[in-house]
């Protein structure tokens, strides 16, 4: 059966994560990661502990409404434009990726963007566009804009003809300007004539893409059904030895970044959060110590297993599976390619989210808007990413207990295994 689901699965795994579309964008989301954390810490602190009605108004009477506009500005900077940075961090990595000056692409694809972007002409200030457009509801023109743009501009720039052939005494950068301008006039000029035809069409591109593709598709791996197909298959290619994460990130977190976005901006404008699914809460609830939930199965290593490697990897693994990091056990026990384990891995992947989707559908969780860094200790992740919600900390302290009941029999049928190979 293992070797029928691996011959299945692991060719499309391969081809997947040696895509250079999907690498992009994970590079180029990777890219963004820094400023998105310290955008959504500033969220934190805004919310729960400075400004009028918080904590330090509580206790002290002192608002620092001064240090809650700081907050309130890193916030906006970041979070409001993220589709373009988006656009000229995934444009680059594809463009390094052909070994393409990285940034003319980057640079072209922003325009690409915001020429597929509508420009509001206002009287008095004249031409603006929306954040609407260059937040989360942008992010899939982004993508597309960067990677089109890219590939457009390399198809280009094969043609001699269009190549503008400067001295060898001109310096090189400049050089390699002057060699793109045609095709990079050309690049810019179809996404603009593609912004005409759509909006002679009566709907700008960014409202198409939304309504066609990223609200669909978000509410499709966000559905019960979309989370347990993905998460199953998530935890079936870690059985197999295959980092999952480089497949289905790139594909993943994005949307679960648009979601986390649309949740901060909510909070920011003092209004309840509503998006479930978001990278938080993921990590919060389904990644503790590690792809499925790993820190569980070492506590049920110490406490019913009476196998001595077992106990040894088990005590290497343990501070690893505090920040996360699973790769110990999953490689040491191993938990790749044992039948035996791979089971309990999905029980509780899948337990940890049912449980977590449960308890915020009924209140008991509060919804995650802080996108805090994933090495940060289970528990603890779900108390900081709702804000400091005291009762969010328990639902996964909750979920973590459940995790380790079910491993614990598997673990015991470890066991036995060990005595019946010492018999033989």
């Amino acid at each position: 059966m293992m070797d029928k689901i691996s011959n299945l699965l692991l060719p499309i795994a391969e081809k997947l994560s040696k895509n250079r579309y999907l690498a992009a964008i994970r590079d180029g989301f990777i890219s963004i990661m820094p400023l998105v954390i310290t955008a959504s810490l500033f969220t934190l602190i805004n919310s729960v502990f400075v400004g009028e009605g918080h904590y330090l108004d509580k206790w002290f009477g002192l608002p620092c409404s001064g240090f809650a506009q700081l907050g309130s500005v890193i916030g906006s900077a970041s979070m409001s434009v993220m589709a373009i940075l988006l656009t000229f961090t995934t444009a680059k990595a594809l463009a390094k990726n052909y070994k393409m000056d990285t940034s003319i692409a980057g640079t072209m694809s922003v325009v690409c963007f915001l020429c597929l972007t509508p420009f509001v002409a206002d009287a008095t200030i004249g031409e603006y566009v929306t954040t609407y457009y260059l937040g989360a509801a942008g992010m899939f023109t982004a993508f597309l804009s960067a990677l089109l743009s890219v590939e457009v501009l390399r198809f280009l720039m094969g043609f001699k003809t269009l190549i503008i052939k400067m001295p060898e005494s001109v310096p090189t950068g400049i050089a390699r300007s002057f060699n793109s301008i045609i095709p990079v006039a050309l690049t810019v000029i179809i996404f603009a004539i593609v912004r005409i035809a759509t909006d002679a069409m009566g709907a700008p591109l960014n409202d198409l893409i939304f309504t066609w593709i990223q609200t669909p598709f978000t509410a499709i791996v966000s559905s019960p059904i979309g989370l347990i197909i993905i998460y199953v298959l998530y935890m079936l290619l870690w059985g197999f030895g295959i980092h999952s994460a480089y497949i289905f990130n790139p594909i993943l977190e994005p949307i679960y970044l648009a979601s986390l976005s649309l949740n901060i901006n909510a909070i920011n404008a003092n209004e309840a959060a509503t998006q479930m699914i978001t990278k938080p809460f993921l990590d919060s609830v389904a990644f503790m110590g590690g792809a499925g939930n790993m820190l569980a199965l070492v506590i049920a290593i110490f406490l019913v297993s009476k196998r001595d490697d077992y106990k040894v990897i088990g005590k290497l693994g343990l501070v690893p599976a505090l920040f996360n990091i699973s790769e110990p056990l999953m490689f040491g026990l191993p938990v790749v390619m044992n039948p035996i384990l791979i089971i309990p891995m999905i029980g509780a992947t899948l337990a940890g989210l049912g449980i977590g989707a449960l308890a915020t559908q009924i209140g008991i969780m509060a919804h995650t808007y802080v996108l805090i860094p994933w090495t940060t200790p289970p528990v603890i992740s779900a108390f900081l990413a709702t804000g400091g919600d005291i009762m969010s900390g328990v639902v996964g302290l909750v979920i973590l207990i459940v995790s380790v009941f079910i491993y614990i029999p598997f673990v015991k049928v470890m066991n036995k295994e060990s005595v019946e190979k010492i018999e033989e």
